[in-house]
This record gives structure tokens, C-alpha cells and sequence, in this order.
């Protein structure tokens, strides 16, 4: 950094040169430094203002993955609750629990659970 700042104050303390714009009937002279200066400032804005676009291009996409990600969590949430509630004996509130699931997680797999679930109430209701 040292070494750069040294650069840029050696280029803009030997202000020289000129450049020299001509387009009929207009002649514009500006300075070297001042030219290398506005150059980097609009490619630096030019670079900045491009990566905003691609941003806000990606914003909703970002956002719909966010909450499909957070549903997904719930999901395992409320299916790890009814793992332990079946663990528990407590039937009704794993069918609930897995039902919940399924409907945050969308996945066939839970199908297969919630009927076994169905199935094992069933039985209970029949011994008792």
C-alpha cells in the first residue's frame, strides 16, 4: 500500500502532459492525471454498478431458496418430533408431527411413514 500511494503521488506530482479532445467545433484539454483519474473512477463505478444489477437479478432467487431452505428445516424439525413422540408411545402426536412434515417437505418417503403411523394406531386401537 505504501508502495502505491508513493506511485500515485510521484504520477500526479509530474503533471506534464495534456490530452487534447478535438471534434469539430469543440476542443477540450484536460490534464494527463486528471484523464487517469476519470478513467479509473468510471470503470471502478462501472464495475460496482454492474455487480448491483447482478444482485438485485439474483435477489428473488436468493430469496425463494431461503425460505424453500428454512421450510425444509421445519420439516426435519416437526419429523424429528414425531420420531421421538413415536419413541414415546404417544401415537397421535407423532401422526400429527409427521403429517406436519410432509406437508413442509413435500417428499413421497414421509408417505410410507404416515401410513405406518396410521397403521400402528390402528393396531393399538384394536389391542385396547
Amino acid at each position: 500500500m505504501l508502495l502505491l500511494a508513493v506511485v500515485v503521488v510521484w504520477l500526479l506530482s509530474s503533471d506534464q502532459g495534456y490530452v487534447l479532445i478535438v471534434r469539430n467545433p469543440y476542443r477540450i484539454q484536460i490534464s494527463f492525471n486528471f484523464l487517469l483519474v476519470a478513467i479509473v473512477l468510471m470503470f471502478i463505478g462501472l464495475h460496482y454498478s454492474l455487480r448491483l444489477i447482478h444482485f438485485l437479478r439474483r435477489m428473488p432467487t436468493k430469496k425463494r431458496s431461503r425460505q424453500e431452505t428454512l421450510k425444509l428445516k421445519a420439516g426435519n424439525a416437526a419429523l424429528l418430533e414425531g420420531m421421538h413422540a413415536l419413541a414415546e408411545g404417544d401415537i397421535e402426536k407423532a401422526e400429527v408431527s409427521a403429517k406436519l412434515a410432509h406437508d413442509l417437505i413435500q417428499n413421497s418417503d414421509l408417505e410410507k411413514l404416515i401410513q405406518a403411523l396410521a397403521s400402528a394406531k390402528n393396531k393399538q386401537g384394536a389391542l385396547f
